[in-house]
């Protein structure tokens, strides 16, 4: 349990930041494509080299290695499961690793409250579920749930050394540079071993309800051996619960009569009409098999829109129709060769038929009582696994059609849907869509596209700067079928935006909220589209312009408008906004830049540009005291991040730019980000020395500063410093002596005002509260720490309280403070103090 605690907060804290690559569509499955079992990795038994190069030289197999409490294969065992090996039909498909690009939370999510607990993604990519049972299916609290903390109170033995449990054995032999070499060339003489290369063995076992298998990898001096022994029921067996072994025996039938006992009669019917009898007789087939009620609605339907013949006489009468779905393709669309089991298969996982390698794809989705529906080309599977003699037998909800088109070719091709074509292509989205992806697309119909305001549609088809953003709010990284909408769902869009699904009592499909779904489950060999009625407008696709004023920044945007630059900032793509709240705009300071500037429209439009980035900066992405070039001219902002929980001190919770507090965060438009602050963003025209010079409260200060060293540095331009200014009435409260001391050595008076810079900017937004038994301590340029801290209202800074905060430089910052920072110094044998108290 502790390990999936610290799983559960890594995967927490990962999950701040998914969604960074806004023109990328992620492909590849979901998490939910990860096997539904537990891996667990091992350390095999250790035996040094030398024994086991003398193991591999008798030619010993490694299951007398490491598997010697298994029973032996026996020499003319073959399993009825295999697939038969034609070199027509592509391989089997193996479970898809876990894929990091993947969009978190399975293929629809599901209201937690009905839900159950959650699947996370561990370290090595597989899959891990909490659970109080081994492996091998033993419980590990035993008895009462209590024998766990001490061990199991008695040792089950595991189903797979049980009765009726078949093994299967493999292995292949990799050269060090991967290439697959037979059994044969294993030991090849002329190959000289690497003596450098390490020997070592690592093996991981996963288990299903009806497979245990291990894999045992074995590099020896650059030699790879890779062995798998599976465990499963032999054929025409299964397991029972809480027995070793399968015992539970099947009494099976041939293929076509066990068809017709799981309720196949009309698709039997059609074998027969199709004279494939024999084939269902003398081979091993997978059978997907249609309902009859699903048969008979899809003979209806498709026989009125002339695309299907079902009968010979009828096909031989409509000759005429292009390119119709005969009855034989029809029926080889539902059968693969050798046998198939269900529940070994992973979502996402692509099958070929019979039909030309027509795709079926399988999906899994959660469902609210902790089980699982599948689904084959978004069909429901109602029963899987039914074994037969010669076969294995799924039974389906629906007809499965040809499906040889991906989507894009689907919708190049849609009489309703030359408009989102257009669209796609012109928004340059289309690159996105890969062969092998799992996409779902919600299809705005031409119709839908009619409904936007001329202005908007054209636009949309242009692929302007809200184009891709809309475009990409239909769009999903997996597939998602109309039957897992059951009641209200959501899943996420490729910009990692939730999305809301709901089917109604009365049977209807909406995506979010106001589209309806008019036609579902259009497939394609890399996924699924949904025709919908009405163009859905996110808000992350609202202009900057109507993004300000929807989040109540007007006033900003009045001086968008003022300065001329409405159309400009509207139809900016890829920008980071640094909005000032319309509270920013009461400071003095700001009203009196405004009144200067009045209606200079190059002046407003420099002040406008300063809050503007180019590049898309969210929250997760930013760094502290990073320097951002602005669209006026390349004046910088800084950006700093600061933490001020007095326990969590590595915490990030807050940030500045310009030491203007970020108090809004990500607010998407158009394919940028808002972010809100709270004081309007004037770019600084000189550095630390130059402000000090020119500010008459501290003239003591640039008396002192003149003749050090720390001219240079104050004028630096590389550097990020804070200046704690003493003004001059802290000065005053110094013995008149003490001050003239200060002014003739120059080495005192580096040495004291060194102690007033802190070697990092330090906005007075990034003072956290005082906590008594905390000290947030910050360095400064005497190598001595000065102690932080905010108590009520007020900054206090070592002994000093902070009377005037966050004067902008184009290399730092000053605060204004009321009282002199002495350092620190040890007493010297013999010597007292010179000048004062150091």
């Amino acid at each position: 349990m502790l390990t999936q605690a610290l799983l559960l907060g890594i995967f927490v804290l990962g999950a701040q930041c998914y969604y960074g690559d806004l023109d990328a569509l992620p492909e590849g499955p979901s998490p939910f494509a990860a096997a539904h079992s537990q891996w667990n990795w091992r350390l095999p038994d250790l035996y040094t080299a030398e024994s086991r190069n003398k193991e591999f030289a008798e030619g010993r197999d490694i299951e007398e290695v490491t598997e010697r409490d298994r029973e032996p294969l026996a020499p003319d065992y073959t399993d009825p499961g295999s697939r038969p090996k034609d070199e027509k039909h592509k391989p089997a498909p193996q479970p898809p690793s876990y894929n990091p690009s993947a969009l978190p939370g399975g293929v629809v999510d599901v209201d937690a409250s009905g839900f159950g607990f959650p699947q996370i993604p561990d370290t090595f990519g597989f899959t891990s579920t909490f659970s109080n049972r081994r492996p091998d299916g033993s419980d590990f609290f035993g008895l009462g749930g209590l024998g766990g903390f001490f061990g199991p109170i008695a040792e089950r033995k595991p189903w797979w050394k049980g009765e009726n449990v078949c093994i299967e054995r493999e292995e292949t032999t990799d050269d060090e540079d991967g290439e697959v070499q037979s059994r044969e060339n294993t030991t090849e003489a002329e190959k000289v071993p690497n003596f450098f290369s390490t020997s070592i063995s690592l093996s991981n076992c996963q288990q299903t309800p009806s497979k245990y298998e291990c894999i045992t990898k074995i590099n020896n001096h650059g030699v790879v051996k890779t062995f798998v022994v599976r465990y499963k029921c032999c054929y025409g067996y299964k397991r029972t619960e809480n027995s070793p072994g399968c015992t539970k025996k099947i009494d099976l039938l041939p293929l076509l009569p066990a068809i017709e006992d799981v309720g196949g009669k009309e698709f039997r019917n059609l074998i027969r009409a199709t004279d494939l009898e024999d084939r269902f007789n003398s081979e091993n087939l997978t059978v997907f098999v249609p309902t009859d009620m699903a048969l008979t609605e899809f003979s209806e339907k498709m026989t009125e829109l002339n695309q299907v013949d079902l009968h010979v006489e009828a096909a031989r009468r409509r000759r005429q129709v292009k390119n119709p779905v005969s009855s034989k393709n029809l029926v080889l669309n539902h059968i693969l060769p050798g046998f198939v089991d269900i529940s070994e298969l992973s979502n996402e996982d692509i099958l070929y038929s019979e039909n030309d390698n027509s795709t079926i794809r399988l999906n899994i989705y959660p469902t609210r009582n902790y089980g699982k529906m599948i689904t084959a080309n978004c069909a429901r599977v109602r029963k899987g696994d039914n074994l037969a003699t010669n076969g294995i037998v799924h039974v389906i909800e629906g007809v499965l059609n040809p499906v040889s088109q991906n989507v894009l070719e689907i919708i190049a091709e849609h009489p309703q849907l030359k408009n989102l074509n257009e669209a796609l292509k012109n928004s340059d989205l289309v690159k996105n869509f890969k062969p092998n992806g799992h996409y779902t697309v919600f299809a705005p119909t031409d119709e839908a596209f009619n409904k936007l305001a001329e202005s908007s549609k054209q636009k949309l088809l242009k692929g302007d700067a809200c184009a891709s953003t809309i475009l990409k709010h239909h769009i999903v990284a997996h597939t998602v079928c109309s039957s897992a909408i059951i009641g209200n769902a959501t899943t996420h869009n490729v910009d990692g935006e939730l999305l809301n699904l709901q089917r109604t009592d009365e049977d209807v499909l909406y995506f979010e909220n106001n589209a309806k779904i008019v036609k579902t489950d259009i497939l394609g060999t890399n996924g699924v589209i949904h025709l919908i009625d009405v163009v859905v407008i996110p808000d992350s696709a609202l202009y900057i312009g109507q993004a300000l004023k929807s989040e109540n920044l007007t006033k900003f945007q009045d001086i968008i408008e003022k300065a001329g630059l409405a159309d400009e900032i509207d139809s900016m793509k890829n920008v980071t906004v640094f909005a000032p709240s319309n509270e920013a705009f009461s400071n003095p300071e700001t009203t009196k830049l405004l009144d200067e500037i009045k209606d200079d429209k190059d002046k407003l439009k420099e002040l406008v540009l300063y809050h503007t980035v180019q590049g898309r900066l969210e929250s997760c992405d930013m760094n502290n005291n990073a320097l951002l070039k602005t669209n006026n001219n390349d004046k910088i902002l800084r950006l700093n991040l600061y933490s001020t929980l007095p326990v969590f001190t590595n915490i990030i919770n807050r940030a500045t730019v310009n030491c203007a507090r970020l108090t809004g965060y990500d607010e998407k438009s158009c394919g940028s980000v808002i972010h809100e602050v709270g004081s309007v963003l004037v770019p600084p025209t000189r550095n630390l020395l130059e402000t000090l010079n020119g500010d008459e409260n501290y003239s003591v200060v640039s008396q002192l500063l003149k003749g050090t060293d720390l001219e240079s540095i104050l004028k630096d331009s590389t550097q990020s410093l804070t200046f704690l200014a003493p003004s001059n009435d802290a000065f005053s409260r110094l013995e008149v002596g003490e001050l003239k001391s200060l002014m003739e050595d120059k080495n005192k008076a580096s040495l004291l005002l060194k102690n007033h810079i802190l070697t990092e900017v330090l906005c007075c937004s990034g003072v956290g509260p005082q906590t008594w038994g905390f000290n947030s301590l910050v360095p400064t340029l005497s190598h001595q720490h000065q102690s932080v801290a905010r108590v009520g209202n007020h900054i206090r800074i070592g002994s000093a309280a902070v009377v005037s905060c966050d004067k902008i430089t184009t290399n730092g910052v000053i605060h204004s403070i009321n009282k002199l920072l002495i350092p620190q110094q040890a007493r010297t044998p013999g010597f007292g103090f010179f000048l004062f108290d150091f």
